[in-house]
């Protein structure tokens, strides 16, 4: 079936990269590292039908959400905005009831991050982008800032093509890199900061070494910044994204706050997932001499 009325709909919405794949997945070879912070691993990264029994389709959404700012911040540029699994399942649910309005006898599954499928390779079959040296998933006019939602369907929608284009391969990524994440063309999530920065309990010296290298406390933006994929990209047009955002985070105001009141206050934020011990310890690590 046509999905161009299903695109239609989503630009209405602000939605402009929509993309379909088969719910018929060819499973490609995994020779990179799984960070245990994914939800899936193995087979089930690439088996919709494990989710929604005769699933036909995957409905692939990116959501851009690059804001640029001039003010200094310790957080990571995704998690500035409120949580984005709050905003992409809301989208999400508006595509939802669209296709349960034209096809009142289909079923549907909402995977907003979560989900134990591999998001970049669908989004790759989809044809939205490609997937960069920096393990990023790269839109061709939103660069990597984007997430990633999708909507399994049993409609037999007919599937995008996957683009032909590809990574630079300028090694700006790797040479930038905190940790030396891709020092062996290969991605090692063990020593990536964003990693390190949600990891639990005490850090290694060498841990610590790498949080230190830039001002973030939680994730990190280092590739994306040098990637020139990312250089001319707009801003984003999802307005959820542009509003209610936190910079910095301190630690005399996150003392101050007990656990109750920290999830009161920040709970509908990305970087509150680990709780507030583990963002205080990274700003401890900050001021720390190793």
């Amino acid at each position: 079936m046509d999905s161009n009325r299903l695109k239609k709909y989503a630009r209405s919405l602000g939605l402009d990269c929509l993309g379909i794949t088969s719910s018929e997945l060819i499973i490609p070879a995994e020779g990179k590292k799984i960070c245990p912070l994914a939800a899936g691993q193995g087979i089930e990264r690439y088996t919709p039908q494990a989710l929604l029994k005769n699933c036909r389709a995957v409905i692939v959404v990116l959501f851009p959400y690059y804001v640029p700012t001039a003010e200094p911040s310790n957080l990571s540029i995704y998690t500035q905005s409120l949580d984005y699994h709050l905003i992409i399942q809301n989208y999400l649910k508006l595509l939802q009831h669209f296709m349960e309005q034209e096809y009142p006898q289909s079923n549907h599954y909402l995977c907003a991050d979560t989900s134990p499928l591999c998001d970049r390779y669908l989004a790759h079959q989809a044809g939205l982008g490609f997937i960069g040296d920096n393990n990023c998933f790269i839109h061709p006019i939103y660069g990597s800032y984007c997430f990633i939602g999708s909507l399994l369907t049993t409609v037999p929608l007919i599937p995008d093509k996957p683009l032909t284009k590809e990574c630079f391969h300028c090694g700006a990524c790797r040479k930038i890199c905190p940790g030396n994440c891709f020092i062996n063309s290969d991605y090692n999530y063990e020593c990536c900061k964003s990693y390190l920065t949600q990891k639990k309990g005490d850090l290694t010296p060498p841990e610590i070494a790498i949080i230190k290298k830039t001002s973030l406390i939680f994730g990190c933006d280092e590739c994306q910044r040098v990637c020139p994929h990312n250089r001319y990209i707009p801003i984003t047009p999802i307005s959820e994204f542009r509003k209610d955002r936190i910079l910095q985070l301190r630690r005399t105001e996150l003392l101050s706050l007990t656990n109750t009141q920290f999830r009161r206050t920040y709970g509908n934020r990305a970087f509150a997932w680990r709780g507030k011990s583990i963002l205080l310890r990274n700003l401890e690590y900050m001021d720390k001499e190793l």
